[in-house]
């Protein structure tokens, strides 16, 4: 049986959430920065977190199609809806949770995650309408 899992809340007590969306030519963007930790270049979304998730999901609103990745999944590993409902596990790195910490060992401290979605993959083309949340 595997240890229960540990959930780090808000000061206020609730659950780390953030979400967003974006729409527009991301094959070509070269280093377009916004003000809420989001760069996109050459086709590679990079979403900054400000701590760590155990639940991420990028929907393409326009072609129906949904990536889902879970505490305890491999990185780059997620699953796949694609609009018939087929779901399938993937594993090609086009959705990528990586979790950094800061300082040395053996005290590190201020865990966060980066969010990494590769637009040339299934889950969207340029002028799609995508939407994002990560829970934590």
């Amino acid at each position: 049986m595997a240890a229960p899992t540990v959930s780090r809340v808000n000061a206020n007590g609730g659950p780390n959430r953030a979400q967003g969306s974006f729409s527009g030519t991301y094959t070509a963007a070269t280093d377009v920065h916004n003000a809420d930790n989001i760069v996109m270049a050459a086709g590679v979304i990079t979403i900054r977190l400000g701590f760590v998730p155990s639940y991420v999901k990028v929907t393409n609103v326009t072609d129906r199609i949904t990536h889902e990745w879970f505490k305890g999944m491999n990185q780059g590993d997620f699953l796949e809806q694609v609009a018939a409902g087929d779901r399938t596990l993937e594993t090609d790195d086009k959705l990528v949770v990586a979790v950094a910490t800061t300082g040395t060992a053996p005290l590190t401290f201020n865990a966060a995650a980066t969010v990494v979605i590769t637009v040339n993959g299934t889950i969207m083309t340029d002028n799609d309408t995508v939407v994002w949340v990560a829970e934590g």
